[in-house]
């Protein structure tokens, strides 16, 4: 079975796991919020395909799940600084470079001191917004579960990732059930719409469901009673989260679609991804015996899917402005929008992200060299 970067084993059908959420949200957003949700209320429509895009959003719960699987499945073979530089080499060339990008398209039609600053945010990783593109709220978000596992890896407590995993639980669970029973609640409307959302309480039961994965599957230990216990709590905290946001989607879009929709889509394509997830892991030798060119197109689109989560959003609005403004039927300017993003995701992997690495490992390699030179000499001393 092939290996990754981490030398644990390469499962592919993460990837292309990855890049279907991916696509699901490009297709919600460009295919039914772009016209539906009253921040945008473009002038075209698209109802031939809202059932299909409407419940694209939960790909992005799907990604915290995968996040869940495959930052403990990195963790487990690294240390605290090779985690931390494996986190920085993935996340900040294709920020710098999409953000950039998304900061072009802006500029087209304006650009002020609150832009620049957006931007600024954007490239930095500042975890408060407002962004370039109001889609780094997830990085945040991401950023904030790393943390916790840095900070395990630190204090060498990474045989303690099931009380990570439980923790995870129990705090969006109680936040949840909150929710739930106080659904008017000011104080906690506040806290899922602004930078509070970044902690890992909402959607901590998604992260918490991906280490479970690991655990049951990657993991050398069995899973013990209070792990599957864990599970479970996890598992309901996320569909009762799944329901929460698909009636939040519908009432945010009633007015423009005409009518409201059923959370049952999203809770099944939910537990569909979750099962397919499990799946490649579980199978992860199997579809690594693929043929070759399959197993590297699958890993392409897997890398695809960070770049392309990232331009989707503003370009891809700003493209069907262009393309319908041009005279194109509203479904053809979505396919062709959706097309060119896919276009610029796969540039920034293949030819945009490789050089920025490349620059930073080798500054992360000499400034290792620098400080093993300064302890050797203050040991001599």
């Amino acid at each position: 079975m092939a290996k990754s970067q981490t030398g644990r084993p390469y499962i592919y059908g993460i990837d292309a796991v990855r890049f279907a959420c991916a696509f699901m949200v490009t297709l919600f957003h460009l295919g039914f919020a772009s016209w539906a949700s009253p921040l945008y209320l473009r002038p075209y429509k698209m109802p031939s395909i809202e059932n299909i895009a409407q419940p694209g959003w939960v790909g992005v719960e799907l990604f915290f799940v995968i996040s869940g699987l495959v930052i403990i499945n990195s963790a487990a073979s690294a240390n605290a600084m090779s985690f931390l530089k494996g986190r920085i080499l993935r996340l900040y060339p294709a920020v710098w470079i999409c953000a950039s990008l998304t900061l072009v398209v802006i500029a087209t039609q304006d650009v002020n001191r609150r832009i620049i600053k957006s931007y600024l945010r954007s490239v930095t990783l500042y975890p408060v917004g407002p962004w370039i593109d109001g889609q780094y709220w997830t990085l945040a978000c991401e950023i904030s579960f790393y943390a916790l596992v840095f900070i395990m890896c630190v204090t060498g407590q990474k045989m303690r990732m099931p009380g990570l995993a439980l923790g995870l639980s129990l705090a969006s669970t109680v936040f949840i059930a909150l929710l739930c029973v106080f659904p008017d609640s000011a104080n906690l409307a506040i806290f899922t719409e602004s930078a509070w959302r970044a902690l890992p309480l909402y959607y901590g039961c998604q992260f918490a469901i991906g280490i479970y994965v690991y655990l049951w599957l990657l993991s050398d230990a069995r899973m013990s009673l209070i792990s599957w216990a864990g599970l479970v709590c996890a598992l309901a905290a996320g569909a009762a989260q799944i329901y929460m946001g698909a009636a939040n989607t519908s009432d945010r879009t009633l007015a423009a679609a005409g009518h409201a929709f059923s959370p049952h889509a999203a809770i099944s394509i939910w537990v569909a991804g979750l099962i397919v997830i499990a799946a490649s892991v579980r199978y992860g030798r199997q579809i690594s015996r693929l043929p070759a060119a399959l197993l590297q197109t699958i890993k392409t689109l897997g890398s695809m899917t960070y770049p392309l989560y990232l331009l989707h959003f503003t370009i891809g609005i700003q493209l069907l402005d262009w393309l319908t403004d041009l005279g194109m039927t509203p479904l053809m300017a979505l396919g062709l929008a959706i097309a060119i993003v896919c276009a610029m995701s796969l540039a920034v992997c293949k030819w945009g992200e490789p050089p920025i690495r490349s620059v930073l490992r080798l500054v992360f390699d000499r400034l290792g060299q620098r400080v093993a030179g300064f302890q050797t000499k203050e040991s001599r001393v």
